[in-house]
């Protein structure tokens, strides 16, 4: 094992310690010689370790303080995708902390042990420590921001943060939050990002998605409360509403499925209509999934389902249902006139005709006839 970082690094090609430079927004230090940047990266990655691991979270930490603690025995310690996700792995070699070796059949990594030391000793902070638990709780709640609205851009996410949390006057704590979102985007495979937005994982299309939202800008964000969107953070999804327990409680009363395969189920249609999906692709997948006793067993599912549609919180829709925006359209809705008009219905449309028309006018009901031609003398 290295015990000195500094001949850890120069074990780095010059290419190799120009990626750690990058890594970590090193500025200033591009044109010095490999050895000459070899010092430079020694002192200013100790002097900034502390700062960085504040970004991180206790799963990281954990991490950190299982590879000190076993390598005291041990030169390489193997780990699995248990132990620390993949891309959090190549983050930590990204900034030249971990050394990596790989096999056909395992993983192991190693830090030298007075970078390590140094870590121990940060870790036993209590500053430290309360900051990390505040990062999780941070990292939940931008995870449920997540769920709840599929994409947000830097300035929604500051936003978001200053409406629940209350933090104007306080920079620093927006600063942190971003660096913090930003840390779980290159750990883990909660958080995406795509031309400056975060992105919930499970977003299909992201630009189509940013499109869909710009789209609709007369719809103001929906608010839920904090306790809600750090239970959707915990979950990876909002808490199931009252229609969407009935529905879930009929999948497994009416069919023979596992608690398991119904969550599968109620998840796939929560992320297919979230998407945007059509609702017949939807219909289509489960109709060839399930098994109906007759045709009035399926026509009350599916309206059932098609409840569960208008009960479920978009994306699209900025975090509302459907049922929502449309109550919230029927109260802008302007009532006809009293006096002065009669309606007249033709199928689905309704066509609203004054009561005096000349017989030449071009006829209200939009055919394009003059109104003799058309209908006068019908009503």
């Amino acid at each position: 094992m290295y015990q000195n970082y500094k001949e850890f690094l120069a074990s780095y090609t010059k290419s190799d310690l120009t990626k750690i430079r990058q890594y970590w927004n090193f500025s200033g230090i591009s044109q010095l010689n490999k050895s000459e940047l070899v010092d430079v990266l020694d002192q200013k990655i100790r002097e900034n370790l502390r700062e960085w691991m504040g970004y991180q979270s206790s799963k990281e930490i954990d991490f950190f303080k299982k590879i000190i603690k076993e390598q005291q025995q041990i030169d390489w310690l193997e780990i699995t995708p248990q132990d620390i996700l993949p891309p959090a792995l190549d983050n930590y070699h990204g900034h030249g902390i971990i050394d990596i070796k790989d096999t056909e059949t395992e993983r192991s990594v190693r830090i030298p042990a007075d970078l390590a030391a140094e870590i121990a000793e940060i870790i036993t902070y209590s500053d430290f420590q309360e900051k990390i638990k505040n990062n999780d709780r941070l990292l939940q709640f931008a995870r449920g921001l997540l769920a709840y609205y599929g994409v947000l851009s830097i300035m929604q996410l500051i936003e978001f943060y200053d409406f629940y949390f209350e933090v104007e006057t306080e920079p620093e704590k927006f600063y942190h939050f971003l660096k913090l979102i930003n840390e779980a985007f290159l750990n883990t495979f909660d958080i995406e990002y795509f031309d400056h937005y975060y992105l919930y994982s499970g977003v299909f299309n992201p630009e189509e998605m940013i499109r869909e939202i710009k789209m609709r800008p007369q719809i103001n964000y929906y608010h839920p409360k904090k306790k809600d969107i750090l239970y959707a953070g915990k979950h990876d999804r909002e808490k199931l509403n009252f229609t969407q327990q009935k529905f879930r409680k009929k999948l497994l009363k009416d069919f023979s499925l596992s608690k398991d395969e119904v969550e599968e189920i109620i998840w796939t249609m929560m992320l297919d209509i979230k998407n945007d999906r059509k609702t017949i692709e939807i219909i289509q997948e489960l109709a060839d999934r399930l098994e109906f006793d007759h045709f009035d067993q399926a026509q009350d599912f599916f309206q059932e389902m098609n409840e569960f549609h208008n009960n479920t919180r978009l994306w699209v829709l900025k975090g509302h249902t459907p049922n929502e925006i449309m109550e919230e359209e029927r109260k802008h809705l302007r009532p006809l006139p009293k006096k002065g008009y009669k309606s007249r219905s033709r199928g689905d449309e309704t066509v609203v005709k004054e009561e005096k028309v000349g017989r030449n006018d071009p006829c209200p009901c939009g055919s394009g006839k003059k109104y003799k031609k058309c209908c006068l003398g019908k009503d």
